[in-house]
């Protein structure tokens, strides 16, 4: 076996660090991005609902002006028909003439004479229309004279010369026409307004430019009815010709009121200008999985040289060393020395107050790979000496402290509590204060392994580890520890149970020759479990 190649397998040290930074930056990359995506919601329906409050705001102060005239209609007494249309007419004019939009909308007034000709007994802005007959025309088409009062009829087309009284551009407009009646006559008056889409998108986007910058979205308008598009429009560049079919797009804000259904959709521009004021920066998660992954390679490198060295003293010393025991002991001493080293630097990186949270969870997940890695070579250490047929381990006579040892594995099993969210509870006896005979490293690795499988079979709850001395046949101290959990059910007699957490517990217990009892607890419905250190 070539026990001195092995000890390459420390660069997996500083891979498994690239590979956590890696992940953990993939996540807060999908996190930012979905917060970013749900921000660009926010605004894109914010600026969309702004454009068409603006439009909505406008159509209810013309429903205004035109329930002021028909009003004035009702209510003015001044002689004839023609009279009170051009009294009512010159009210609406005064009054819509000091509207901001006042160019927008065109007012026509028509009546039906004798001889059945319809003729316009008042328009606004164009006055000189007034006298016009318009029984032909195409603003009248397929207009029912006979409809209900109030009744209104809509239709839209692109304008002309020859289709559009008041003409200001080939620009699509929508006419509305309805009928109401002079009170105490029989001769219907007809209504008209004519909207020039293209010059009320205009007027928006000078309304919107005043509150701050002009978003750049798309305004496609649809006559509900045929679902005919009727404008095609973007924010400050004009109109395009309609779309073959309705838009299909993630981003869109559709309004159905005043007689149209408009759908108002995110441009390219607007898109890129929003991914440019919210770029996805992933730079420092990268920096700080790049400073862990170097910090990791630096220390496997410390690793590997020291071990480098130590097989340079094997190499020097083989020849004097009696057995392949011996050997193994010398490597294994070597590597636990450099593995505790390495634990112990982890902790004091991990304590100091500059210490990012990110770091520490690198750092954290580094201690427990490397108290794994102490665990299944001290596993198999203790597997390969009872093969043999050693007897247990009892530490050739050298005394330790308990309590330094409990300290120990106290601060190991919260430290892996915190990271699982477990709750710990440690019970540390007075008895504790003794020395007794034995290996200090081996009990600790002992309880860490007990700590561990009790680890691996809970996912939520509590575990309890209790630690205690009592005095044996011979008089001698032994130690008790003593683990109930909340987790799945265990024991190392089960052998429908096969885990590497099990195989390493067994290996070092029974290489120490200690016995371990589980047993379940009625009461609490937990289970307990408990081991002897034994002395006799």
């Amino acid at each position: 076996m070539r026990l001195m190649k092995s000890h390459n397998i420390v660069f997996l040290i500083p891979v498994i660090a690239l590979i956590v930074g890696l992940l953990a930056t993939a996540a807060d990359v999908r996190q930012y991005e979905a917060e970013r995506n749900e921000l660009l919601q926010e605004r894109f329906e914010s600026d969309a609902g702004v454009r068409l409050f603006v439009r909505d705001t406008l159509a209810e102060r013309l429903q205004t002006h035109l329930r002021g005239f028909l009003q004035d209609l009702a209510a003015t007494n001044v002689g004839g028909l023609e009279q009170t249309i051009d009294h009512a007419g010159t009210i609406l004019s005064n009054n819509y003439g000091s509207d901001s939009a006042s160019q927008i909308a065109h007012f026509f007034v028509a009546t039906v004479d004798a001889e059945q000709r319809v003729l316009i007994a008042h328009a606004y802005p164009r006055t000189e229309l007034v006298g016009q007959e318009i029984s032909e025309h195409p603003m009248l088409r397929d207009f029912d004279f006979s409809s209900a009062t109030g009744r209104i009829d809509q239709i839209g087309f692109m304008a002309s010369r020859e289709n559009d009284l008041s003409f200001t551009s080939e620009s699509p407009v929508v006419v509305r026409r309805h009928v109401f009646r002079y009170p105490g006559g029989a001769t219907p008056v007809i209504g008209i307004v004519k909207l020039n889409l293209v010059e009320l998108q205009r007027y928006i986007d000078s309304e919107v430019r005043a509150l701050g910058p002009l978003p750049e979205l798309e305004v496609t308008v649809y006559e509900p009815s045929t679902n005919k598009c009727l404008l095609r429009y973007r924010a400050d560049r004009g109109s395009f010709p309609c779309p073959e079919s309705s838009p299909n797009d993630g981003l869109e804000f559709v309004s159905e009121r005043n007689g149209l259904r408009t759908i108002v959709t995110a441009t390219p521009e607007y898109l890129k200008l929003f991914k440019a004021n919210h770029p996805v920066s992933f730079a420092l998660e990268l920096m700080l999985a790049l400073v862990a992954t170097g910090v990791t390679l630096l220390v496997a490198l410390i690793i590997r040289a020291r071990l480098a060295s130590a097989d340079q003293e094997v190499t020097a010393y083989r020849g004097s060393l009696d057995s392949k025991e011996e050997l193994t002991e010398a490597i294994h001493t070597i590597v636990k020395d450099n593995l505790t080293q390495l634990i112990e630097l982890a902790q004091r990186v991990k304590e100091a107050p500059s210490m990012a949270d990110a770091e520490r969870r690198y750092l954290n997940i580094a201690q427990s790979e490397m108290s794994q890695m102490r665990l299944s070579l001290d596993a198999k250490i203790m597997a390969d000496r009872n093969l043999l047929g050693h007897k247990p381990y009892e530490g050739e006579g050298e005394m330790f402290s308990v309590g330094e040892v409990a300290k120990t594995v106290e601060a190991e099993l919260k430290r892996l509590g915190v990271a699982e969210g477990i709750e710990i509870r440690v019970l540390l006896d007075d008895s504790l204060k003794t020395d007794i005979e034995g290996s200090a490293y081996w009990v600790e690795s002992a309880l860490l392994a007990f700590i561990n499988t009790s680890l691996t079979f809970t996912d939520e709850g509590f575990i309890e580890l209790s630690l205690w001395t009592e005095t044996s046949k011979s008089g001698e101290p032994e130690l008790f520890a003593r683990i109930r959990d909340a987790g799945v059910e265990w024991s190392l007699e089960d052998p429908g149970l096969d885990h590497a957490s099990l195989t390493v517990l067994k290996d070092i217990l029974e290489g120490l020759g200690a016995a371990i009892c589980s047993t379940p607890v009625s009461i609490t419905g937990n289970q307990e479990h408990v081991v002897h250190f034994s002395r006799d």
